[in-house]
């Protein structure tokens, strides 16, 4: 997690990690076959994307990144909308053993991508990996991350991301179907809008910022414009979430809710971006790697809250009520970030 050197290591090693457990997919005889190599892949998962986001900076500079990371947040959200799709061609075409070969195949591909990229090379010593190491640093990103106001704002508001997304992956397929009694192509369609008003926001982010950043003249004026857009992002994208999820408990067409669906994913991505930018902004080059690895368990770690908690609500009350409490939820997350804001005590802006 220290150097650039492991990190470009870590890359390719969770790739071939990956490539390996999906090869051995069409080998199951068994489920719980299946959930082991469901969470398997979830690890390795778990250490490219942090590494990745925090190889990015050193990658693209600190002048394009931004727009580097709206390019990603897109190249996610189309692979969400086009995968199941193309997956479902593989398996009619091809059969579901070859499917997974070629998911397999995507892995080497990937990793062939990263040996190619150029990544500086680092005199940094690391110590050798361990449980004792891994929770050592892990310790260490998160007083990283809580030590600048901006940040734990971030983190704040990446609850009431989770909570968005959660309303979205978990319910919506009980909404479409239970209440607005349609089929799969309703579900297709809302999921669709959600992947659309991701990718919308992190392109118009990305030309707003370029323009607003274009003329800053210095590193430190950079510096302070973006954590002026970047805090109203945050900041918005939280309201948003909130107010697009009240309505649920009026139960919108599937016309109208495919738009809030919309919104959801421009939310959603508002904040991804804002956050991912500021930690780039207040970390260096030495402690980025432990920074996005502690931001990244704790952002999953309110996932693995709000999961739960959506489906045990929508089972509860329903999903249109479950929407609107979600709702609820954002908006005091949201005004609790705006309101309780400090000014930092090492620099301003």
């Amino acid at each position: 997690m220290a150097d650039r050197v492991n990190r470009k290591k870590i890359l390719i090693a969770a790739d071939f990690i990956r490539f390996g457990l999906l090869a051995l997919f069409p080998f199951t005889e068994s489920v719980w076959q299946i959930y082991a190599l469901i969470f398997s892949i979830n690890a390795a998962t778990a250490f490219f994307t942090p590494t990745f986001e925090a190889a990015l900076p050193e990658v693209v500079g600190t002048e394009h990144y931004v727009k580097a990371l709206s390019f990603s947040r897109i190249a996610t959200d189309v692979e969400a909308v086009a995968a199941p799709v193309l997956a479902g061609l593989l398996v009619s075409f091809v059969g579901l053993r070859w499917a997974f070969w070629f998911d397999a195949a995507t892995y080497l591909a990937s990793a062939g991508l990263v040996m190619l990229c150029t990544i500086r090379l680092r005199p940094d010593k690391t110590e050798k990996l361990s449980l004792q190491t891994f929770f050592s640093e892990l310790g260490s990103g998160t007083r990283i991350l809580l030590r600048e106001s901006s940040l734990r704002r971030a983190l704040v508001l990446s609850f009431a991301e989770a909570t968005a997304g959660a309303a979205a992956i978990v319910a919506t397929v009980v909404y479409v179907r239970d209440v607005l009694l349609l089929g799969e192509t309703g579900f297709i369609l809302t999921m669709a809008a959600l992947g659309l008003g991701s990718t919308v926001s992190a392109l118009l982010l990305s030309q707003f910022t370029g323009r607003y950043e274009s003329n800053s003249g210095s590193p430190a004026v950079l510096h302070g414009k973006r954590h002026r857009w970047t805090e109203f992002a945050l900041v918005a994208g939280g309201v948003l979430l909130g107010l697009l999820l009240l309505p649920g408990v009026w139960q919108p067409v599937i016309g109208l809710f495919a738009v809030l669906w919309f919104l959801n994913g421009a939310g959603q991505a508002l904040i991804a971006i804002s956050s991912s930018t500021l930690l780039a902004e207040h970390t260096k080059d030495s402690e980025r790697g432990r920074v996005y690895a502690a931001y990244f368990a704790w952002t999953h770690g309110f996932w693995l809250i709000t999961y739960p908690a959506i489906g045990h609500g929508t089972a509860a009350f329903g999903a249109p009520l479950t929407f609107t409490l979600a709702g609820m939820v954002c908006l005091v997350v949201a005004f609790m970030a705006f309101f309780c804001r400090q000014p930092s005590t090492d620099h301003a802006h």
